[in-house]
């Protein structure tokens, strides 16, 4: 095969089979990107179904979310840099492998602890994928050909956004959730194959051979281990311990102390040791992996405090809404998706609209403009919802929500890169996407728990204030009542009947003979149940009212902090990124 000569122009040669092929391998590099992001959207609208097949707690739909991002994050920059140093096309041939194979695991998970781990493997995979997608098109492109290549791969993740609860949902409500993630393994595998013929390999030259594993690590674990608390305060209680914390055997020491704080405060202290050690990288001279130093670029520092508070916003509460659209209002998954619609498509036609207007009046106003509008649609939406509010209702406001989005994201992403000299645009945009998947692991934990405490409190003081749910023989079924509000499973009462029948049934066996226990677990449910399912469904829509809350005043900090970001209304002239120090492999 054709290679250029150390140090020339990186792409292509005109003549060679890879550049006749390079539409194909867009087509390729697109489809990969489209199933990343729709595995994020399809679980939003897939787990009460998993929760209903697992019994599982609501605890475990959070880290069936968050894993993925968490792991994401963790790694998305190493990653990064080994694929310009060892080969971008062999970087993405692993990738998507190891995605395919999470999410064959995943369909096949007989546990939901398998699943989460499954989701994990599969957040590696995406974090692998990724930036080798970008790296790919950077060298594989130039000139205009590069600005609609890119075009067509920002194209392709709005399209995702927008198909991916579609798609999910009529997958779920026409089988099983298993097939939607199923259905990602004969695309991952034509991308595999259909990467060998269509893309050609490449890797950077001036790149030095220095890994950051260590940083890798004491990010990773510190991030993880600050999500975990949050998540399983919970469980084990935010100080006092609550329940008993297990791992592998190993039973957690103390009766005065709760593990989640001490989880929150080792978390703490791993990410300072991360930011020494990645301080001291920068002052030797090697390539950490994240360069603090680049946060003297006003853009970069506040575009990155900017993205990283809307992302807890953003994505904890489109969780909270998948689960309350279902559990509450007792839509399918493709209804859900239907619902949600109106964001993706409202999202789509922002973006163009913002690159329009951003060379006119800059696009940190059109920014702030987008989150304005964001805030704004999360505050109406705290305001209106009960468990009678119109899914129409919700919709429109979706709608609003999403032509903020549309408007603020795009921009923003390029207002974090404004000032960054060229050489250092990859591990800056890096930096960004790794930052926004913190706030997405962060937002899921952080609204999560907004959600299941509001429900916790409500459903408290419903229950307090219920004549028959006060009574005496009732009172050691509340915990019960508690975790069966915070499922997101629609009820009825005949529904809750059988399920408060098996709950009674299961906390008498033992006490009593079993026909005994048996009429007794059916008195108390016919009387039990009429009660609960109007005390569920508002609690369940007070919490998803203070999730709203919440998400509308992350977004509204982020919207104080970028009024700090740039205005540029040009481009600066820096250099292009990737384009003067690759070289072509041998394929």
């Amino acid at each position: 095969m054709e290679t250029n000569a150390i140090g020339l122009d990186n792409v292509v040669e005109q003549g060679s089979s890879f550049y006749r092929r390079r539409w194909y391998a867009m087509l390729i590099l697109s489809l990969s990107l489209v199933l990343v992001i729709m595995d994020g959207t399809i679980v939003n609208v897939a787990i009460p179904s998993i929760v209903a097949d697992f019994d599982a707690s609501f605890r475990d739909a959070e880290w069936v979310n968050t894993i993925y991002s968490l792991v994401y994050a963790a790694t998305l920059i190493l990653w990064g840099k080994i694929g310009d140093q060892y080969g971008r096309r062999l970087l993405f041939l692993i990738g998507v492998s190891l995605f395919g194979l999470g999410s064959a695991l995943v369909g096949v998970s007989s546990s939901i602890e398998m699943l989460v781990t499954m989701r994990a493997l599969q957040g590696i995979g995406a974090a692998i994928l990724s930036p080798s997608t970008l790296s790919i098109i950077t060298t594989t492109f130039k000139g205009r050909e590069r600005g609609i290549a890119f075009g067509i791969w920002g194209a392709s993740a709005g399209v995702a956004a927008a198909l991916g609860p579609l798609l999910g949902g009529w997958v779920i409500d026409h089988g099983s959730w298993r097939w939607a993630f199923y259905i990602n393994v004969p695309v991952v595998f034509a991308a595999f194959i259909g990467s060998l013929w269509a893309i050609r390999e490449s890797r950077s030259l001036q790149t030095d051979r220095y890994f950051d594993f260590f940083g890798t690590l004491l990010g990773g674990l510190g991030l993880a281990a600050v999500v975990f608390g949050i998540i399983e305060a919970q469980a084990y209680g935010w100080w006092k311990p609550d329940a008993q914390f297990t791992f592998l055997g190993w039973n957690w020491p103390s009766n005065e102390l709760s593990i989640v704080p001490v989880a929150i405060a080792i978390g703490t202290v791993l990410l300072v040791i991360f930011t020494w050690f990645e301080l001291f990288l920068e002052n030797r001279a090697k390539e950490p992996l994240f360069e603090f130093r680049l946060l003297k670029y006003g853009g970069f520092r506040y575009g990155m405090v900017t993205g990283l508070i809307v992302n807890l916003g953003e994505l904890g509460v489109l969780f909270a809404l998948s689960l309350f659209l279902q559990g509450t209002k007792g839509l399918s998954a493709f209804e859900t998706g239907i619902a949600l619609l109106p964001l993706a498509i409202a999202a789509f036609f922002g973006a163009p609209l913002a690159g329009a207007f951003s060379s006119r009046i800059g696009p940190k106003w059109i920014v702030l403009t987008g989150m304005v509008i964001e805030t704004v649609a999360m505050f109406i939406l705290s305001q209106v919802v009960t468990p009678d509010v119109s899914v129409n209702t919700v919709a429109l406001i979706l709608a609003l929500y999403g032509l903020g989005l549309g408007l603020a994201i795009a921009q923003l992403t390029n207002l974090v890169l404004y000032d960054i000299p060229g050489p250092k645009a990859g591990i800056a945009s890096g930096a960004n996407s790794t930052i926004r998947q913190v706030g997405a692991a962060l937002g899921i934990a952080i609204i999560g728990t907004v959600l299941t405490t509001t429900i916790e409190d409500t459903a408290q003081a419903r229950f307090d204030d219920s004549d028959v749910l006060s009574a005496e023989h009732m009172a050691y079924a509340q915990v019960g009542f508690l975790e069966i509000a915070k499922q997101p499973i629609y009820f009825e009462v005949p529904d809750l009947e059988r399920t408060l029948i098996s709950e009674f049934e299961q906390q008498m066996a033992g006490q009593m003979d079993p026909e005994q226990a048996e009429a007794i677990a059916q008195m108390a449910a016919k009387s039990a149940a009429p009660e609960l399912v109007p005390i569920f469904n508002d609690a369940r829509s007070d919490g998803m009212a203070n999730a709203a809350l919440w998400a509308c005043i992350f977004i509204a900090v982020g919207a104080i902090t970028a009024f700090r970001l740039p205005n540029p209304k040009e481009e600066p002239a820096t250099d292009t990124p990737g384009v003067s120090d690759e070289v072509p492999a041998a394929a």
